[in-house]
């Protein structure tokens, strides 16, 4: 299943803009177009939640805090770490919107869990 009913029940809700969808399908986009892979509601929901969330949180200028130390050193020491920083930087190349430092840590998080997700379940070669 695509992420159409996720992301009009964003926008609805005023959660996210116009803008913020045509940057999540520049995303799905580019997935597909760069990596051959397809991102479903089954498969990556939490990651398109969370760029969503981090698309609200530019918008109304709200910042969180940064990932512990700890949890960024775990990400780092991933073996689909290298991988996962080249998809943030493809990201950022088709979004409009920037993530700051902060939210890269998160992005990364995600990026990371999804590719495991993805491999382990053989659709990512």
């Amino acid at each position: 299943m695509d992420f159409t009913e996720r992301l009009e029940m964003f926008l609805e809700g005023e959660m996210i803009t116009v803008d913020d969808v045509r940057n999540v399908n520049n995303i799905l986009d580019m997935f597909k177009e760069k990596y051959g892979v397809t991102l479903t509601e089954e498969n990556a929901s939490t990651f398109v939640s969370h760029v969503c969330a981090a698309f609200y949180r530019y918008s109304a200028g709200e910042e969180i805090d940064p990932l512990p130390e700890e949890v960024v050193s775990e990400i780092a020491s991933q073996p689909t770490y290298e991988l996962s920083v080249e998809v943030f930087e493809n990201i950022m190349k088709v979004i409009e919107k920037p993530f700051s430092e902060v939210e890269r840590g998160y992005v990364l998080l995600h990026i990371n869990n999804l590719i495991q997700l993805l491999k382990s379940e053989g659709e990512w070669n």
